[in-house]
């Protein structure tokens, strides 16, 4: 009889008692061998569609309820798909992302080619795509600050103020990292502004557009591989 990957993970599901089964990506791979690089980077990959890896736990009777990539665990919850996740979407529907994921592919490609460590950069981008889907303003802009904070050696420059000035930009381009450098005074405002009786005012929508952030990542990765 042939044994699909993860009828493991239908089987283990399938004798869980209670509402929901929160698990580790970890404690999924124990059961059904390592996931695909998708898993951890794309919240659509635990999608409650048609796919092969969510045949094995609706068949089961269960969908997945929420997913936090940053932390790599996932909670199922017994029942049919469309329960709300905790970031106030289903789990089946696209995700909302900040940074791109082909973005986000670009920079892992990098990784042991030179001689930086992108662990922390992309745990950044990680978590920044994550609070930002989760409505999180006040974290995203302190992850986007600090990720931009993070990026200057990328492109050989000590600061980022040395990349707004940079001669590598284009016109539409130093515009948009030019704006990027003044967010910088604007994510200083929600680390470092103390409380006080006037309202706080800034929300989501405050966040740079995501082409700006987008343009500079790219750029990045496209510049280490010339160095």
């Amino acid at each position: 009889m042939f044994v699909g990957k993860y009828d493991p993970l239908r089987e283990y599901l399938a004798g869980q008692g209670g509402a929901e089964v929160p698990m580790t990506f970890d404690e999924v791979e124990r059961l059904v061998g390592p996931l695909p690089s998708s898993a951890r980077v794309h919240r659509a990959w635990w999608a409650n569609d048609s796919e092969v890896e969510a045949l094995a736990w609706r068949t089961a009777g269960w969908h997945v309820r929420s997913v936090n990539l940053a932390a790599e665990y996932v909670v199922f919850a017994r029942g049919a798909a469309g329960a709300a996740s905790s970031g106030g979407q289903t789990a089946g529907r696209p995700p909302v992302w900040y940074v791109d994921s082909t973005v986000i592919a670009s920079i892992e490609a990098l990784v042991g080619r030179d001689q930086f460590d992108y662990a922390k950069l992309l745990g950044l981008v990680k978590e920044l795509n994550d609070s930002y889907r989760r409505g999180n303003s006040y974290a995203s802009h302190a992850l986007l600050r600090a990720i931009l904070d993070h990026v200057p050696p990328m492109l050989g420059c000590a600061d980022f103020r040395a990349v707004a000035g940079s001669t590598r930009w284009g016109r539409t381009d130093r515009a948009y990292v030019r704006k990027l450098l003044d967010f910088r005074l604007q994510a200083n405002d929600v680390m470092h502004r103390q409380i006080s009786r006037q309202p706080d005012l800034l929300g989501l929508d405050d966040m740079p557009p995501r082409s700006w952030v987008n343009r500079l990542l790219q750029e990045c990765a496209a510049t280490i591989p010339n160095q």
